[in-house]
């Protein structure tokens, strides 16, 4: 199954009200189906949501609506866990694409998991405001949404 593979950081953005939060929701409703959710996802997004409450962006009651707002997204299939992910396989291929990129690039080490795990679940769109991941996700032959950025991210 291909799956468009959404970086976190969209992700937290389509279910907050932020900047770049309407964007963000176009760019997602114009792939038109469900989105990739792995286990870096289950780990990040709510993480993302519960570091916006300790950082004061957001209340309790927020975090709650957020976080089953999720729940509710992956019961009805518009977040879908990929038929099979090897996670070994993903961290390997992480540290291939370190060594490849990382010296040009200064990626991260999650934002390369993340290219990695889209490579690895088969997706072919990489969606992604963050500009090292791009770049990356580009170069490994992932098709990179949105096409242009309005904003350096």
């Amino acid at each position: 199954m291909n799956l468009p593979y959404a970086d976190t950081s969209i992700i937290v953005k389509s279910y907050l009200d932020e900047p770049d939060s309407a964007e963000a929701d176009r760019v997602l409703r114009g792939l038109g189906g469900p989105l990739a959710y792995t286990p870096l996802h289950e780990v990040e997004v709510p993480n993302a949501v519960y570091l916006k409450r300790f950082r004061g962006e957001i209340e309790l009651d927020q975090e709650r609506e957020v976080l089953e707002a999720l729940r509710r997204d992956l019961r009805a299939g518009l977040l879908r866990r990929p038929d099979f992910l090897d996670l070994r396989k993903v961290f390997v291929r992480a540290a291939v694409l370190a060594e490849k990129h990382s010296p040009q690039v200064g990626t991260r080490s999650l934002d390369l998991l993340h290219v990695a795990a889209a490579l690895e679940s088969g997706s072919a769109d990489f969606v992604s405001y963050d500009l090292r991941q791009r770049k990356v996700a580009s170069a490994e032959g992932l098709r990179v949404v949105p096409r242009t950025l309005k904003r350096k991210v």
